[in-house]
């Protein structure tokens, strides 16, 4: 049975990986009929048979952004709608008050996060987080249901919302958009790859601290290190400065702004090995790095900050090492093995390429995705 569906998000682009990618391609590759409705950018288009009205609503209020997405939701007269935020529940469900719909909340954001609290302190970031903390569970209340990325994010939504039907749905790549590069044992030169925002909470700093070390250690070795990302708003570049003075003649830095979706997928496996090394606090370690099923689909082995959700997900690492990020020494120590011990880095790449077409892949949880939308039907 064909479904309106619209995929509404405040906090996700048009072109956003899990929105347009899989869900939306999905969904509509199953015969619904899809609209994108973004806050994040001005687009309006048909693409692959996905209609998208998009707006930019930086600047707005949260007042003019609501009557906005109302105004797209009454043209588009949906049966169901997925938010990505509180926000989009709350005009979703003022849009419901005359209408016969069902709403899901796509939880996939850390919420309230340090995101949203960095400036405020004191008493003053109690009380943001209060406020937002209320928003985020009065829309979990208005919502019919849920889907959770991961489990941590699940946890208090599946505690006071029992009564409420969810599924999980993972962050596992669709891997026909990922471009296998033949697998070649590391020789004259190593490529590796960060990608993300570029900052210390991320692990920049971590990351080219042990590649120093590593390049002393083997200075025969061309260290090549790709970045793509940008550096946050606002934020001082000092740090990042101070980390890359002092590099070897064997150390080669290339930043690339961050690529769209479908380019990042075609030139990350060029690679030998992938690094994130992001601080372990409370919220990195319960939020599972989107990225890492991109690597491992690539077929090479990752060096990660030893984060719980990654633990949660994953039980058996065979395909890289979860490291302290504190401990650089230790880090190093692992790129190492991957130079000086061409048999651990064959076998972990090979691990990782394995347990990506088996399990950590779109079409593993793509029925299951389909199963619980077909769920909301609503038969008048």
């Amino acid at each position: 049975m064909s479904k309106k569906i619209v995929l509404l998000n405040t906090w996700h682009g048009s072109f956003d990986d899990r929105v347009f990618y899989h869900q939306a391609k999905c969904l509509a590759a199953h015969g619904n009929v899809i609209q994108v409705i973004s806050t994040k950018d001005d687009c309006h288009q048909e693409l692959d048979g996905i209609s998208i009205h998009s707006f930019n609503g930086h600047g707005l209020t949260r007042k003019n952004k609501m009557r906005k997405m109302l105004d797209y939701l009454t043209l588009f007269s949906p049966g169901i709608i997925i938010c990505d935020s509180p926000l989009g529940v709350f005009a979703s469900k003022k849009y419901k008050k005359e209408h016969t719909l069902k709403i899901i909340y796509d939880i996939t954001e850390w919420y309230p996060s340090k995101i949203h609290l960095q400036y405020f302190k004191g008493f003053h970031k109690m009380l943001k987080f209060c406020v937002l903390m209320i928003a985020n569970l009065s829309a979990g209340l208005k919502s019919d249901s849920f889907i959770f990325g991961e489990y941590y994010k699940s946890i208090e939504f599946r505690t006071l919302f029992f009564w409420k039907k969810y599924s999980l749905l993972p962050y596992f790549p669709d891997i026909n958009y990922i471009r296998y590069y033949p697998l070649k044992k590391i020789a004259s030169e190593i490529n590796l790859l960060y990608t993300g925002k570029i900052n210390t909470d991320k692990g920049i700093d971590t990351v080219i601290g042990a590649i120093k070390l590593a390049s002393i250690k083997c200075p025969e070795i061309q260290f090549k290190l790709k970045i793509i990302g940008d550096f946050p708003t606002n934020v001082d570049q000092s740090e990042f400065n101070q980390s890359v003075t002092g590099l070897k003649d064997n150390v080669h830095i290339n930043i690339v702004r961050s690529l769209p979706y479908l380019e990042f997928c075609k030139t990350i496996g060029d690679t030998n090995i992938f690094f994130d090394l992001r601080k372990i606090d409370f919220e990195n370690t319960h939020c599972m790095p989107i990225k890492l099923f991109y690597y491992i689909a690539c077929g090479r082995p990752v060096i990660y900050s030893n984060l719980k959700a990654i633990r949660k997900e994953m039980k058996d690492i065979n395909f890289g090492y979860l490291c302290n990020p504190n401990e650089i020494d230790s880090v190093a120590s692992k790129l190492l093995d991957y130079i000086l011990q061409p048999d651990i880095y064959l076998e972990h790449a090979t691990n990782a390429l394995a347990i990506s077409k088996s399990t950590y892949n779109w079409e593993a949880i793509e029925n299951d995705f389909i199963s619980f939308i077909e769920s909301h039907v609503i038969i008048e």
